[in-house]
């Protein structure tokens, strides 16, 4: 692409990226556009997008409470599970692949090897267990098991991080005045500060006060990256960047200029409720087939959307209709109920008891006796994980496996 090409298409970039003003930094600006419509009202049948569902009940002890679900990562045929309450009091819960519970790893305080609240959690080189926290800006590395291995201390507050095959670390923080606004930071193999990017302007550091369920997302060792209120998913390559994914909201997407470097999180929350338009990209994923969205609106009615790479179809919905199993029960999404993991292409989707159960009871009342012990024969492990499950128990695991659609 010469100079002259190169230049009107970055301004035609630039005007559709209404709520991401920072202009890429590469020369290839290829990006696929994701187009959204949505209703308060529109729903999502599972047999659209589900091939499969494994049940993984999460044991339930006085030790294990598990209340708000943030990061989950299978390694080791282990489940590390954060659970915070309020988004305080953060906690990581190990359960093996059947959800026996194993060990809880929990060092609130302010000594040597402890942290005062901890943000984020990876495991990082295969074999270590990174935390960072803020307020006390400690980073602190242990064994699989929890076991403190080393401190380390970067002075500035780091809301996520994403580890890479090759050891090295990208940090995302909010300490922009000490990084010259730049909102990212490579961290070499042995965990020292290689560089920092990704410059920020004035009104976009206004949007870091809002935190999103993550950041990044990695897909055939290929690195992205989205921040609050912004409509576009970069994929990073070294110190460069460039748009991958457009989420086109249509006309709920946030004016040019609605946030300025004044507005704190309050006021951005008015100016969208007065608009009735999206209020943010609240999380994603990529994989291979599909581009996995979650985002609210004013009303901060939480949405899910699929994209298929190999169709463009989109599938978008406030609400999961059961079509498969427990017929016609019903999930409307919220920030504590949607999705926020995959492994590879599996959703890990953590589950209230309330949920199942309802569905487990309906069935059952519902159905005669042959229909009922036919349904037992067809899905025995979810009876059976129903009729033992409590109400106040922990939430049930489930692996979503996507069809193609």
């Amino acid at each position: 692409m010469n100079k002259s090409n190169t230049n009107i298409f970055l301004l035609f970039l630039m005007a559709l990226q209404l709520s991401c003003a920072t202009a890429p930094d590469k020369e290839d600006l290829y990006y696929v556009r994701i187009p959204i419509e949505y209703r308060k009202a529109s729903s999502i049948k599972l047999s659209e997008f589900v091939e499969s569902v494994d049940l993984i009940p999460l044991e339930t002890t006085e030790d294990n409470l598990i209340g708000e679900v943030g990061r989950i990562v299978f390694i080791d045929n282990n489940y590390y599970i954060k659970s915070t309450n309020g988004r305080q009091n953060a906690k990581i819960f190990v359960f093996d692949t059947d959800g026996r519970y194993q060990f809880k790893i929990d060092h609130r305080g302010v000594g040597p090897g402890e942290y005062v609240e901890m943000t984020d959690f990876q495991i990082v080189q295969d074999s270590l267990l990174m935390t960072v926290s803020n307020g006390d800006y400690k980073s602190n590395l242990y064994d699989l098991k929890g076991a403190f291995i080393k401190e380390l201390n970067y002075k500035y507050n780091i809301t996520e991080f994403q580890p890479l095959l090759d050891g090295t670390i990208f940090l995302y923080h909010f300490s922009l005045r000490e990084m010259n606004m730049n909102v990212l930071c490579k961290l070499n193999s042995d965990f020292i500060v290689d560089y920092s990017f990704f410059k920020l302007s004035k009104s976009e550091v206004a949007r870091t006060c809002q935190i999103n369920a993550n950041a990044f997302s990695v897909c055939d060792e290929k690195v992205y990256f989205n921040y609050p209120f912004c409509d576009t998913i970069y994929q990073i390559a070294g110190q460069k960047y460039s748009p991958a994914y457009y989420i086109d909201f249509g006309n709920k997407k946030h004016p040019e200029g609605l946030i300025t470097e004044k507005d704190g999180i309050l006021e951005i929350e008015a100016k969208v409720k007065r608009l009735e338009s999206v209020m943010s990209l609240y999380t994603y994923d990529i994989t291979p087939r599909f581009v996995y969205l979650g985002f609210d609106d004013f009303e901060r009615n939480v949405y899910m959307s699929l994209y298929s790479l190999q169709t463009g179809k989109v599938l978008t919905g406030h609400t999961i209709i059961d079509d498969l199993y427990f017929l016609g029960n019903r999930m409307v999404l919220t920030h504590n109920s949607i999705a926020v993991n995959m492994d590879k292409e599996e959703i890990l989707w953590h589950v209230e008891p309330d949920v199942l159960l309802e569905g487990y009871e309906k069935s059952r009342k519902s159905m005669g006796e042959s229909d009922w012990n036919v349904f037992c024969k067809k899905h025995p492990k979810l009876v059976s994980v129903c009729s033992m499950l409590k109400a106040d128990d922990n939430p049930v695991l489930l692996r979503v496996k996507l069809k193609s659609f």
